[in-house]
């Protein structure tokens, strides 16, 4: 998970740069047509979220605790609800990059969470199972038990 992590914030911050110039190109066609559009702008916004969210995910690579992954998915689903509320038909590719970071910001927080009870459960059956042998292991073996209940 580290590694993904890694690659994934490193292209989040890649996106976060291509989705602003795009943005900037269609707040730049907004502004010519002089309609009221605002999808260039709500592409510049979430951009800043990509760029925030890659930051974190590099940042918290090495964690397992949940925070970086339930900050990601906060920020990225509010700032894709602001995208959604601002698109129109200037900039169609901000649609694109919504549901993206949708599926990123919460599949990485389920996929967390996931890793996160699997482990749980395999560390504790460990000591589950670490428990036994210490317990049991005052027990006699079967030859020592054997030797002492012979009967002569």
């Amino acid at each position: 998970m580290k590694v993904t992590k890694l690659v994934v914030g490193i292209l989040m911050i890649i996106l976060s740069v291509f989705i602003f110039f795009e943005s900037s190109a269609a707040g730049f066609v907004n502004v010519l047509e002089n309609k009221g559009n605002t999808s260039g702008s709500a592409g510049i916004i979430l951009s800043i979220g990509y760029l925030a969210v890659g930051i974190v995910y590099i940042a918290t690579r090495n964690k397992t605790n949940l925070g970086g992954d339930i900050i990601s998915a906060v920020i990225l689903g509010l700032f894709g609800f602001i995208g959604l509320s601002n698109s129109d038909n200037v900039y169609q590719d901000l649609i694109v990059w919504i549901i993206l970071g949708f599926i990123i910001g919460f599949g990485f927080l389920i996929w967390h969470i996931i890793v996160n009870k699997l482990n749980s459960k395999k560390i504790s059956q460990q000591n589950i199972h670490r428990n036994n042998l210490q317990n049991n292991s005052s027990l006699p073996t079967r030859a020592q038990y054997r030797s002492n209940h012979r009967s002569h």
